[in-house]
């Protein structure tokens, strides 16, 4: 392959890329303002207008599920429980009891998955989730009213569809499937493929674009989980053995 040719592929994988980018951001404007997708938009997204599937996905399979909730749904994700942060672990609790539970109950089962937080940060969830009507705080505790918004613990996990989970845990969810990548790519992958790859795949149900993708690198690869090839700008997964 000669090199005019090789900068014209990547080009034109970077071009694919920002269009992608592009209509993903278009795909979330129009699902906060609660508005049905465009047909063209439908059209570069990939999907066939019954389903809401897109037609052209990845060859890589989704990683395999850990134990799977009873109540899950087929398009729930998960991560494990020490990722989520204490508000999302409050409502998993609250969704779980469907009774209301006192502050107290809480505060200890949110710091038994999260040793480090914040005791009266988690006592103080009560004011914002009920005032955004979340939950409602009566005599006997904390009642959750919108099940919808919470997820699920289950064996060291937290289940739930993509609303229940804020930015931080989609994050997780994101990475997470960029190491799952990684592994099935042995000779490594640039991010701008990365993206790609990862906005192909159906079970990815987090946000995707190279800023957000060079600042998961800068995370795993500060964690020893990913590094750079050689003196390439593609990444690998540092083997589990380099890493004892």
């Amino acid at each position: 392959m000669t090199a005019d040719i090789f900068n014209a592929e990547q080009e034109a994988l970077r071009s694919l890329v920002e269009l992608l980018d592009q209509a993903k951001k278009c795909q979330m404007l129009y699902e906060r303002a609660h508005m049905a997708l465009p047909e063209p938009l439908k059209r570069v997204l990939g999907m066939n207008g019954v389903g809401g599937e897109r037609s052209i996905t990845s060859h890589i399979p989704p990683p395999e599920r850990p134990p799977i909730p009873p109540d899950a749904e087929g398009d729930w994700i998960w991560i494990d429980a020490k990722a989520a942060t204490p508000t999302t672990l409050a409502l998993a609790i609250l969704r779980e009891a469907k009774v209301p539970v006192r502050a107290k109950d809480i505060v200890e089962r949110v710091t038994d998955i999260l040793p480090e937080a914040s005791r009266g940060g988690i006592a103080n969830l009560g004011n914002r989730l009920d005032e955004a009507g979340t939950i409602r705080r009566t005599d006997e505790g904390w009642l959750l009213l919108k099940p919808e918004a919470a997820g699920l613990l289950y064996k060291g996990n937290l289940w739930g569809p993509q609303t229940a989970f804020g930015k931080m845990e989609l994050a997780t969810h994101r990475r997470d499937a960029i190491l799952h990548i990684l592994q099935s790519s042995p000779s490594g992958l640039q991010i701008v493929q990365l993206v790609g790859e990862l906005q192909r795949c159906p079970w990815v149900h987090a946000p995707v674009n190279k800023d957000l993708l060079k600042e998961d690198m800068e995370i795993l690869q500060s964690k020893k989980k990913v590094r750079r090839r050689g003196h390439s700008k593609k990444w690998e997964i540092i083997p589990a053995h380099e890493k004892e």
